[in-house]
């Protein structure tokens, strides 16, 4: 790699992000731990992918059966943060000139959205262990309770953040295990899906 080359990687990538990879070192070597990081995301990525839309589209069925059918959007007690998420997304739709439809909001909303119904502002709300309970029901007893949920949930939730946000996930120590626990979630909420995907 000659020196021009050099400078347009940080120029264009910038000589923070590439020195967060090896701080001191050459930009060739900096780079191609980037590339190898590039390739590690490439491999989360698909097993990202069906968690956010298996926990999502589970929580969706979970919630609208404990409504009895109705669309638990408009009745449960979520809070202002929530409920200003699902405004986006309605103005967003409306912006598109896309009809707002229950699906269509709910394929829309993040997997933020999704993992803060397990996390502590709802732990008072009935239907947290509800969903615990039913979305997780193929999650051993022992390890089917909400603290155990949330610390699987929040760190794929980060994980995932990294890959898509293109951010440094190589130099975790435990990406093997993480790994694992997409699976492990995936299989806590349907065990007979898990094996097919």
């Amino acid at each position: 790699m000659n020196s021009k080359q050099k400078i347009e990687l940080q120029k264009y990538f910038s000589r923070q992000r590439l020195e967060s990879y090896l701080p001191n070192k050459s930009v060739s070597k900096q780079f191609q731990l980037y590339r190898k990081n590039i390739k590690l995301c490439k491999m989360f990525y698909t097993k990202l992918h069906y968690f956010e839309i298996i926990l999502r589209n589970a929580i969706d069925s979970v919630l609208t059966t404990y409504v009895n059918g109705a669309d638990w959007i408009n009745i449960l007690p979520l809070d202002k943060d929530s409920l200003h998420k699902i405004t986006e997304v309605k103005n967003r739709l409306s912006k598109q000139n896309k009809q707002i439809t229950h699906d269509r909001i709910i394929s829309e909303l993040t997997l933020g959205f999704w993992t803060t119904l397990f996390s502590k502002r709802y732990t008072q709300c009935k239907f947290q262990s509800f969903l615990v309970k039913r979305v997780f029901k193929d999650c051993p007893k022992k390890q089917r309770n909400i603290k155990n949920i949330q610390i699987y949930i929040n760190d794929i939730r980060d994980l995932r953040n990294r890959v898509c946000h293109y951010e440094k996930i190589i130099h975790f120590s435990d990406i093997n295990q993480k790994y694992k626990n997409i699976q492990i979630c995936i299989s806590w909420i349907s065990k007979d899906l898990c094996k097919i995907i």
